[in-house]
């Protein structure tokens, strides 16, 4: 009996705890500017969750607050395949 997964995991983003504080709870405030300071990326393959394409987005306040805050995000394969595609496409347009 093999204990291989045969359901496919969705794709997920994870914002940590912390940021929910970050965000104002005024009107009409829509949430928190973060801006990027850096993208890494990695295959993982894990027992429970499979082949999958890990990517950590490290934010930071651009305001009087300090903070940084890491949001993970978790594709599967083709997921990550079509986001490639897709921020490829949309970097080429911008050249234009």
């Amino acid at each position: 009996m093999s204990t291989q997964l045969t359901r496919t995991l969705p794709n997920w983003i994870t914002f940590p705890q912390e940021l929910r504080d970050a965000i104002p709870a005024f009107e009409p405030c829509r949430g928190r500017v973060l801006q990027l300071d850096s993208i890494d990326a990695a295959a993982t393959n894990a027992d429970w969750i499979g082949r999958r394409v890990a990517i950590k987005l490290r934010c930071c306040e651009t305001g009087k607050l300090d903070g940084i805050f890491e949001v993970s995000v978790s594709l599967n394969i083709s997921a990550a395949q079509a986001l490639a595609e897709v921020l490829q496409t949309a970097a080429e347009q911008a050249q234009q």
